[in-house]
């Protein structure tokens, strides 16, 4: 039983590093800058400390000590929390690089309709300076961390 609890953490922790990877490699071969998890930490502290949820302005806002290190704490929970789901769509899918695809393609929502839209930056980031490029490294990351979810649970021996 606590075995799944471990597996579900390290292989969260695994695919984030993969995804941060990634992110890295396309910075040092296209320049694009990776995700900046400061946002993340600002969006979460002002949703604990003031209790605002949705926040327009979210990069408009004063910095706030120790945002960046939250974030990639924030950034970090959230993938062990995709390796829990992934764990528990195990009960009803093999584990395969193909269903890590489709995982990846799916948890995608989660910036798309959530976070990007309660950080100002609209639906599916339609608010950012190129929407089209959000999408598009929204959807590639995820892409990584689903398969680097398989890759994870498959190393496992799941």
């Amino acid at each position: 039983m606590e075995s799944f609890i471990f597996d579900s953490i390290f292989v969260g922790i695994f695919s984030c590093i993969a995804m941060d990877i990634w992110q890295r490699f396309l910075f040092l071969t296209l320049s694009i800058h990776p995700s900046n998890w400061s946002s993340a930490g600002r969006w979460l502290i002002m949703l604990i400390d003031k209790k605002i949820f949705v926040n327009q302005n979210l990069d408009n806002e004063d910095p706030i000590k120790y945002e960046l290190q939250i974030g990639w704490l924030f950034h970090y929970c959230v993938g062990i929390c995709y390796g829990f789901a992934y764990y528990f769509f195990l009960i009803i899918f093999d584990n395969s690089i193909f269903f890590g695809f489709i995982f990846g393609l799916i948890s995608v929502v989660i910036p798309w309709f959530f976070f990007l839209p309660v950080t100002g930056k609209g639906f599916m980031g339609n608010k950012t300076p190129n929407p089209n490029l959000t999408k598009l490294l929204s959807t590639c990351s995820h892409v990584v961390l689903g398969i680097f979810l398989a890759v994870g649970f498959s190393l496992l021996g799941y």
